[in-house]
């Protein structure tokens, strides 16, 4: 492990837990489940979530065009 990050708890949601591995890889934990991500797979995780981020603050419709590439 090289690096560690804490995202605290909200609601009904447990805290996450990201972990930079010494291997090139990203581990994101939650409640015992873990999620490995390899460095080659962290620009498009990324890219989601930023996506799926925006759906909460902006027009869904906008977030909508975006991830579907329409005009």
């Amino acid at each position: 492990m090289c690096a560690s990050w804490k995202i605290p708890a909200d609601g009904r949601r447990a805290e996450v837990t990201v972990t930079m591995l010494v291997r090139d890889e990203v581990s994101i934990a939650q409640d015992g489940v873990e999620v490995v991500v390899a460095r080659r797979q962290l620009t498009d995780l990324a890219d989601k979530l930023y996506f799926l981020d925006q759906a909460f603050t902006a027009d869904a419709r906008d977030v909508v065009e975006a991830l579907c590439g329409q005009e």
